[in-house]
């Protein structure tokens, strides 16, 4: 059984990949890449923003006497990274900062910007990596976004030489003949593994020789981004390197160089509310937030306005109406229209167990029940087949389809491939379908996990949810967690005794809730999210906003990333009206773009 499988959808997405897949499409590619780096709006434009400072500007940037920052974009094309990483570099100047960029150049043979949904083939990219269709162009706008600021900017590329080019290649190549596994605390093979898992978007690589290939070119971009970065780092040591999220190629060596050579790193990511984001000392905070002390949250009681601000942000989540960042494609939806799209009864006990893109889980979190994800949901699957009494609704994510690089390992194939003929009780909701996962959850009343953050939201509503991976709810007091597969089973034969939270274990869950989505997710006002794609760009008086004391958010992350302190927002409300840019400054602004 399952929902709607939508074929005209599936019909585009095949023609989307052969389209996208095809090498005549190639220099279609590049010409609509490289006009769209030129495009108004894509890119922040800080010729315009800094208009009536510039003098200011160029005073800061030759006598600042602060910390040395390197901002490590590496990644021209990355529209939302390049937009997040200027505004950085532009605050942290403005608190005395003496702030460097770096970028790729053009230097890897494999990087985080390609997968097989925008490489024009994969053969091609196998044998010539990004070079022709990416870098170029990559590289050119990068430059196009800092060079008006007047930046000292390091390429990667000058900082390799044709032996280290040489000796990656061959090293790479032949490694890349061996098992299809990363060697145990290898961080080089770990990020390229990553790297070309990602690509591919798989959770384990294909024993083909494209495959290898295509590994061959991540290990040996992991192993020069690591030679570039510690060149670098041991010539111009500096005291803070910033990186987005810290993971793959070529972030994950950087990152690794930065703790190698004793200097701070920052991490930075998007957050799933609109205009907010999320930053982390030291690693990614996908790995740093299931350690994170309790102390942080659990005895910070929540006022009754918090308590409702929360109460109103969950109603929220379940259209997406304040977030960036939503895999939801319709609002919510009654009982009845559930039970007749799915033919389940709710009277029944029901479990809906939430999937995860499963290569993403793969390399984000480590495994506590379970070696993979895949394994984990067949298992489950297997379990409720000997139970017809008892029903399981699989519910894909929806960013199986929606994200890039699209999985080519989904949930639903996975599981159907499992069964000679898939059980009456077991339901499978693909990730094409329009059903809001959130109404799922409300009817089964019932959540297995592996490690989704929606585990935070339902945990929140006072759901009981097992969890099988090292999800973020792990260990936090409100949640059942396994430790292994016999743990993870011995509670699934429990779980519909399961009640809901207790009155403890609720406000824990809510405590912990509001933490992530109000303290941890930091408001910043100089992100305009009303054009919907990009993710954001900038407010025109940005430049202005990001001075200290115009924007509360940008001022907690910058003090944070020059004094090591948590990342944290104080829950101070945010608008114009309490940091309001005064009169004589905003009219000067509005002066130069007449």
């Amino acid at each position: 059984m399952g929902a709607k499988k939508h074929p005209a959808r599936q019909f585009m997405s095949r023609l989307r990949n052969f389209v996208r897949g095809s090498t005549a499409y190639a220099p279609i590619r590049r010409a609509r890449l490289s006009a769209l780096t030129r495009q108004a709006g894509i890119y922040p434009d800080w010729r315009e923003l800094l208009g009536g400072e510039t003098m200011q500007w160029r005073r800061a940037t030759s006598t600042n006497k602060g910390p040395r920052i390197l901002i490590a974009t590496h990644l021209g094309l990355h529209f939302f990274v390049n937009t997040v990483d200027s505004l950085l570099a532009v605050a942290l100047t403005w608190r005395g900062a003496r702030v460097d960029v770096a970028f790729c150049g053009g230097a890897l043979p494999a990087c985080q910007m390609i997968d097989h949904g925008l490489a024009p083939s994969v053969e091609r990219f196998s044998k010539q990596g990004p070079q022709p269709d990416f870098c170029n162009i990559c590289h050119t706008a990068g430059n196009r976004v800092y060079e008006p600021l007047g930046l000292k900017t390091h390429i990667l590329s000058d900082l390799l030489t044709d032996l280290d080019r040489h000796t990656a290649n061959q090293q790479a190549s032949r490694r890349a003949q061996g098992d299809l596994e990363p060697a145990i605390n290898n961080r080089i093979e770990e990020h390229a593994f990553a790297g070309a898992l990602r690509f591919f978007g798989r959770t384990t690589l294909p024993s083909t020789d494209i495959a290898r290939k295509v590994l061959a070119r991540y290990l040996a971009a992991a192993e020069l981004s690591s030679r570039a970065f510690k060149r670098l780092l041991a010539r111009d040591r500096y005291d803070i390197v910033v990186v987005h999220h810290g993971i793959y190629v070529p972030q994950g060596p950087a990152a690794d160089a930065v703790r190698d050579a004793g200097a701070r790193l920052v991490t930075w990511h998007a957050s799933y509310r609109r205009s907010r984001l999320i930053f982390e000392h030291d690693d990614t905070y996908h790995r740093s937030m299931i350690a994170e002390p309790t102390l942080r949250w659990a005895s910070r009681p929540l006022t009754a306005e918090q308590d409702a601000e929360l109460e109103a942000y969950l109603e929220s989540r379940v259209d997406g109406s304040q977030d960036w960042i939503t895999f939801q494609r319709a609002g919510p939806q009654p009982l009845d229209q559930l039970e007749t799209t799915l033919g389940v009864n709710f009277k029944k006990p029901t479990a809906l167990l939430i999937g995860s893109v499963a290569w993403d889980a793969r390399l984000h979190y480590k495994s506590s029940a379970y070696g993979e994800m895949m394994n984990w949901a067949i298992d489950t699957a297997k379990w409720f087949a000997t139970r017809p009494d008892q029903q399981l609704i699989i519910r894909c994510h929806p960013g199986e389809v929606l994200n890039s690089p699209r999985a080519q390992d989904r949930l639903d194939d996975m599981v159907r491939n499992a069964f000679h003929e898939l059980p009456p009780n077991i339901i499978i909701v693909p990730p094409e379908s329009d059903l809001n996962t959130y109404s799922l959850a409300k009817a089964c009343g019932h959540a297995l996990i592996y490690n989704t953050k929606m585990g935070v939201e339902l945990a929140a509503r006072g759901m009981p949810i097992i969890v099988a991976g090292d999800a973020w709810i792990r260990g936090k007091g409100f949640s059942r967690d396994a430790s292994s597969p016999s743990e993870y089973f011995a509670l699934l034969a429990q779980i519909f005794n399961m009640k809901n939270l207790d009155a403890r274990q609720h406000r824990l869950a809510r405590r912990y809730a509001y933490h992530f989505f109000f303290r941890r997710c930091i408001p910043v006002n100089c992100l305009d999210t009303k054009n919907g794609w990009p993710l954001c760009s900038l407010s025109d008086h940005a430049a202005t906003r990001a001075r200290p004391g115009f924007d509360a958010g940008l001022d907690v992350i910058c003090n944070s990333v020059l004094e090591g302190t948590p990342f944290e927002y104080d829950d101070e409300p945010l608008d114009d009206v309490l940091n309001p840019i005064p009169a004589k400054v905003r009219n000067g602004h509005e002066a130069q773009f007449v």
